[in-house]
Order: C-alpha cells, then sequence, then structure tokens
C-alpha cells in the first residue's frame, strides 16, 4: 500500500468571504518570505478587508497559524471596508 505524503498537497488558496454584520469583504491569505511585501515578518494565515477593485483598508492582521484561526478572527473583529461606504454628497 503506497502512502501519500499530503504535506506537499496543502492548498494555499486564498479566502473570499463578505462579514455578515458590517459587509466588509474579507480576504484571508498565506504569505511567506518571498510575499513580505506588506511589511511583515515571517510566514503564516493573515486577513484584511479590502472591496474588489481597491486596495485593502490597512495592513494585513496576523500571523495565524491555520486559515481558520485568521478566518474566525476577521469574524470577531468586525472590520470595515471605507470603500464600500457611501460617500456624502457636497
Amino acid at each position: 500500500m503506497a502512502q501519500s505524503n499530503l504535506g506537499q498537497s496543502v492548498r494555499r488558496e486564498p479566502l473570499f468571504d463578505i462579514h455578515p454584520l458590517t459587509g466588509a469583504s474579507i480576504e484571508v491569505f498565506y504569505a511567506d518570505r518571498t510575499l513580505e511585501t506588506f511589511g511583515r515578518r515571517g510566514r503564516g494565515w493573515f486577513w484584511w478587508a479590502r472591496q474588489r477593485g481597491f486596495p485593502p483598508n490597512g495592513p494585513a492582521t496576523g500571523s495565524f497559524p491555520t486559515s481558520y484561526a485568521a478566518y474566525r478572527h476577521a469574524m470577531e473583529s468586525r472590520p470595515e471596508c471605507s470603500a464600500a461606504k457611501p460617500q456624502a454628497s457636497a
């Protein structure tokens, strides 16, 4: 019986969701040393609020050991997405 190496097939795809209370778009993603473009060191799972077509509202939050931990933190944090807020007319 051949054994499969599950460690090599771990998927690190980003997860997108909408916060049920604030309506903010959430992106949970994995970053390693090659993706240190947002000012954090190390590797792990991060999240940030962002509206499609707009840059993130701020720096990524993390790192977390699992995508689930990052997702739970995002859901408990009640992030807002400034791009989704209506602008006041002058």
